[in-house]
């Protein structure tokens, strides 16, 4: 269930709030592209079969939209979003749609200015199974700014109706029972009866203490004739894929065949890192179990974790193996220049990856070759944060490595979060190469290894959707929008 690249245009005209345009303000007037913060949730109940429930939980700015006075003297500002997803099938023909239209509100210009509020909704549709994409658009009915969240392969896969069967895990910065009627709830965001306050991309500050975690299971074995149970067990994993923290097993009672999951995990003192929390759900009479997992980030409380290789050699290029050696300058060599390579024996060749380090040597009168140690450090880094698998280091081979290792490493990377059965992608940034240059890199199958799938450096893979996708990406709100000192929604 993953993030797509679908392109799809909406024109929408709301004659209702177009008014009085003297009196627009906005922080986000003379800036049209609206950030948002994009989730998805499946929740193949049963019950409700043949088709999935499938929610889109988002997140934006209150500061993005622009706002008009309201009709009476103290009445506030008033402002309007528009939402709309709309699902395609494989071909990318829009099959079916959903959308919306809400008031938001702030008290004068300066409120509707506070960059810490965000407007939490979440948008649904019935999805028979199958492979689809999905875009999610979301529009300044005042101001007509305009942003889009893109989905690019959702796999529903049919209801199971005789096994123990869990949803998707839902993360969120808050969940509370809706049982205290002199409460205020967002009532768009309650179901099962909780108020559920989404966290669509899973990112977190190291100031924050709690993870809450809503899910559902569903084919229990139930009698209600006796009591009984299930158990969770909520496991971490960094970003490595070693164990971080086991919770432990939770023992919960059956209400009935299927059950909502509510749990709130202490997170304090994580340190800045990517995790994946894994739920397995056990049902003690079958012996069944099912295990879903959702990945998540901490960043630091100063802002985005840096990014910047810092590397140590670890051991000298002397020494270094001739495969390392052919390792170092595959994507280095002019092609003659590899073929030449092989048609040599193994000392031969050993001389001449020696003497190709040594023609690059920017100061041939000190000891050092600073070339020669940046392109050895740089395949250190690859093999340490790129391999496939622990201990493989195949890092060097993989797409990001080979780019690392031609190109240098990059001026800018935005680790960019995708939603929790998503695809996360990273996008690197070479400002002096070719007059600026991007690559970006997709977790095409969830195994960790990111795919080049786009480019617009001479000679590389192009995609037309992600570089149109780019014209419209700002990294710097891209960033300021995970973290915020308040939570409060509107």
């Amino acid at each position: 269930m993953k993030k797509s690249k679908a392109k799809i245009r909406i024109n929408v005209f709301f004659p209702m709030l177009i008014a009085s345009v003297i009196c627009l303000t906005s922080a986000a007037i003379g800036s049209n592209r609206i950030n948002i913060q994009g989730g998805i949730s499946l929740y193949p109940d049963p019950r409700t079969g043949p088709d999935v429930y499938v929610e889109f939980p988002f997140a934006v700015h209150r500061n993005q939209f622009t706002f008009l006075p309201g009709k009476n003297p103290g009445d506030g500002l008033i402002g309007g979003i528009y939402a709309e997803i709309i699902l395609s099938d494989s071909s990318a023909k829009a099959i079916d749609s959903s959308n919306m239209t809400f008031f938001i509100a702030a008290k004068d210009s300066l409120d509707a200015q506070d960059e810490n509020i965000r407007i939490f909704n979440r948008l649904s549709l019935m999805v028979p199974p199958g492979v689809y994409s999905a875009r999610l658009t979301v529009i300044d009915v005042v101001g007509k700014g305009e942003g889009s969240f893109l989905y690019d392969r959702l796999e529903i896969d049919p209801i199971v109706s005789d096994l123990l069967n869990l949803s998707s895990i839902e993360l969120a910065y808050r969940i509370r029972a809706t049982d205290d009627s002199d409460a205020h709830y967002n009532e768009r965001l309650i179901k099962s009866e909780r108020e559920v306050i989404p966290n669509p991309m899973g990112v977190f500050s190291e100031n924050d203490t709690s993870l809450y975690v809503y899910a559902e299971i569903y084919n229990l074995a139930y009698e209600g004739r006796t009591i009984d149970s299930f158990s969770l067990n909520y496991h971490i994993f960094d970003g490595k894929g070693n164990s971080y923290y086991d919770f432990g097993d939770l023992d919960q009672p059956k209400p009935g065949s299927s059950a909502v999951i509510s749990n709130i995990l202490n997170i304090s003192g994580f340190e800045p890192d990517r995790y994946t929390v894994r739920l397995i759900a056990r049902d003690m009479s079958s012996g069944q179990a099912d295990t879903v997992s959702s990945r998540f980030i901490i960043f630091p409380r100063t802002g985005a974790m840096e990014f910047a290789p810092v590397i140590t050699v670890k051991y000298p290029y002397d020494t270094a193996s001739l495969e390392t050696k052919r390792h170092l300058v595959k994507y280095l060599m002019a092609p003659q220049q590899l073929a030449m390579l092989e048609t040599l024996n193994d000392s031969g060749k050993v001389r001449f990856v020696n003497q190709f380090f040594k023609d690059k040597d920017p100061d041939p009168s000190t000891e050092a070759n600073e070339y020669l140690d940046d392109v050895f450090n740089r395949y250190v880094y690859a093999n340490e944060h790129f391999s496939t698998m622990q201990g493989k280091n195949d890092g060097w081979s993989t797409d990001r490595g080979r780019v690392l290792l031609q190109y240098k490493a990059w001026d800018d990377r935005e680790d960019a979060i995708a939603p929790s059965m998503g695809k996360p992608w990273e996008l690197w940034s070479y400002y002096s190469l070719q007059g600026g240059v991007v690559f970006v890199f997709q977790d095409i199958d969830g195994s960790g290894d990111y795919r080049l799938v786009h480019s617009n450096a001479k000679g590389e893979i192009f995609n037309p959707e992600w570089d149109q996708f780019l014209k419209d990406y700002d990294p710097k709100t891209y960033k300021e929008g995970y973290i915020l000192p308040d939570l409060q929604s509107d």
